[in-house]
């Protein structure tokens, strides 16, 4: 267990390996949430789209509460709960007015250490994901970006788009989406992060007393650097109103 300090932030690091951090704010808004270091990267060719999907299926019960109760929980005080993925990262936030931290990281304890994906759920969340993609395909301002970067990051699992396809889409089941939360929601691959008014000494008690429980066996993992790509100039014809070009290159992480 470690505990430093500056002037603005404060470390601290749980028994169990969960690390936090606390931005102290005058704000009468307080605002948390949890990275957690898993996205797109961390799939198979067989399994595109995991990640974000268990992002959005978190959000639709646990060993305590039903998707509307979840849903319900923060806006009830004029709060939040919300999330995103990206190719590195899994993030679950909330916003709230301050006084009601406790309830916040509560329900946050509740999605990533008891949810259920239940099957009926699961099922509906597909239909939805699905049409996700179709409306991002619909747009190619937004999809040039996801070919460029299949085409810089070849044969690397960075290329693929987050949401995955309708092939791999219709394969996750309930078992399946709790193996990745066992697997990458783990204290050691997380960071609780705070800013807002309340004591540093408070969030983490708060934190302690909600996430300690957390103990899931840690997976070692590794991510793999994108090999080289020769430099290319390629053009499509996609029969669209509008062009669109990218211009980019790889730099260090």
């Amino acid at each position: 267990m470690t505990n430093n300090s500056n002037d603005i932030f404060t470390y601290h690091t749980l028994a169990n390996g969960l690390r936090i951090v606390h931005r102290a704010s005058a704000a009468d808004v307080e605002y948390c949430g949890v990275a957690i270091k898993a996205g797109s990267r961390n799939e198979s060719s067989a399994d595109y789209g995991l990640a974000h999907f268990v992002e959005h299926t978190i959000f639709k019960g646990t060993d305590r509460r039903r998707s509307w109760h979840i849903v319900n929980r923060m806006e009830s005080v004029g709060g939040e709960i919300n999330a995103y993925t990206s190719e590195e990262v899994t993030m679950l936030y909330s916003c709230f007015p301050k006084g009601n931290l406790a309830r916040a990281v509560e329900l946050m304890a509740d999605l990533i250490g008891c949810s259920r994906f239940p099957e009926n759920e699961i099922d509906r969340e597909r239909e939805v994901v699905l049409d996700e993609i179709d409306s991002y395909l619909d747009s190619p301002s937004d999809a040039i970006f996801d070919d460029f970067n299949d085409l810089i990051f070849a044969g690397s699992s960075l290329g693929h788009n987050i949401l995955g396809t309708a092939e791999t889409i219709g394969t996750f089941t309930p078992e399946s989406c709790r193996d990745f939360l066992s697997t990458y929601y783990t204290p050691s691959n997380m960071v609780f992060f705070y800013t807002g008014p309340t004591p540093p000494s408070r969030v983490m008690s708060t934190i302690e007393r909600h996430l300690s429980f957390l103990n899931h066996p840690v997976k070692e993992l590794h991510d793999d650097t994108p090999r080289e790509v020769t430099p290319f100039d390629l053009r499509r014809e996609l029969g669209t109103h509008q062009s669109h070009t990218v211009i980019g290159a790889r730099i260090p992480g």
